[in-house]
């Protein structure tokens, strides 16, 4: 109960209105229950919250409710093991404890850092690894080569794929368009009702798994080479595709159409380059 409580006073801070608190309290003994293995979020001492998302099977790509483009397809049938990932976008606080600044156009302590490159963002997970005494994911080698040291128990990006079914609402899934609610308006920033920028995380309704804004708001960096397709074959715990020139992100942002805001819906950019309508979400392994 205590954790609860504590999860409960973590959530009403980022919220403005009398509903948003309500909501946040059903989030916490509705939405997150207990499991009979024990909590499923884990705290950070950095007050960073995770939820587990328990492993499955799903489709990944461009389902018949995504209406999607080119690059989402195949839908092909990815297995994922258990994992953790951020309930919130990693916020400028949390960015600058870690790495003593704020890169951000859009300031407020509690908006999703952006403007940071996908470099930027594995240094990120790093640093927070050491400071917390686990074993950083990452290596990056000559010429900018990074490498992941998948079974870390460190901090890391996510993948492709498990973005996409942590966004899809992973075992507890309803098929939403978005992730948590067919209504865009519902769940996320975007171009209609963003006035032009990012805004504190946590404002809006979560999705099935109590997860915020993974659609809209700020595009997310995940750790995979962009291709503009997918294999058809079905894959176990997938890194994508071994090269290539662009990373992945993911989830659409402040500044973008809501079909960018779907689940299924991906981008490659150059990893070096900052955009103030990207940042990212962290993910842990579960064992």
């Amino acid at each position: 109960m205590k954790k609860n409580v504590n999860l409960l006073i973590f959530k009403a801070w980022r919220l403005t209105n009398l509903k948003q608190v309500l909501a946040a309290i059903l989030s916490v003994f509705v939405l997150l229950p207990v499991s009979a293995g024990g909590d499923n979020i884990i705290t950070t001492s950095a007050n960073m919250e995770f939820v587990l998302v328990t492993g499955g099977t799903f489709k990944m790509g461009n389902t018949f409710e995504q209406d999607g483009f080119e690059d989402e397809l195949p839908v092909h049938q990815v297995t994922l093991s258990d994992f953790y990932i951020s309930t919130f976008e990693v916020t400028q606080a949390e960015w600058k404890a870690v790495m003593g600044s704020n890169p951000s156009t859009f300031k407020g302590d509690m908006k999703p850092v952006e403007n940071i490159s996908w470099f930027d963002a594995i240094e990120f997970c790093n640093k927070l690894s050491e400071k917390e005494g686990l074993k950083p994911a990452y290596t990056i080698g000559r010429n900018n080569r990074a490498t992941c040291d998948w079974s870390a128990n460190g901090y890391r990006l996510p993948t492709e794929a498990e973005w996409e079914y942590a966004s899809r609402g992973g075992k507890e899934s309803k098929g939403y368009i978005y992730s948590g609610s067919n209504a865009i308006d519902e769940v996320g920033f975007y171009k209609e009702n963003s006035m032009s920028m990012s805004h504190p995380t946590g404002l809006k309704v979560p999705n099935e798994l109590g997860i915020y804004d993974m659609s809209g708001n700020v595009w997310e960096w995940c750790w995979d080479w962009y291709s503009n397709s997918y294999s058809p074959e079905a894959v176990t715990n997938p890194h994508g595709v071994e090269q290539g020139i662009e990373r992945c992100r993911r989830g659409g942002s402040w500044a973008q159409i809501s079909k960018s805001a779907r689940s299924s819906n991906r981008l490659g950019t150059p990893p070096e380059l900052k955009f103030n309508y990207v940042g990212i979400r962290l993910v842990k392994n579960a064992k």
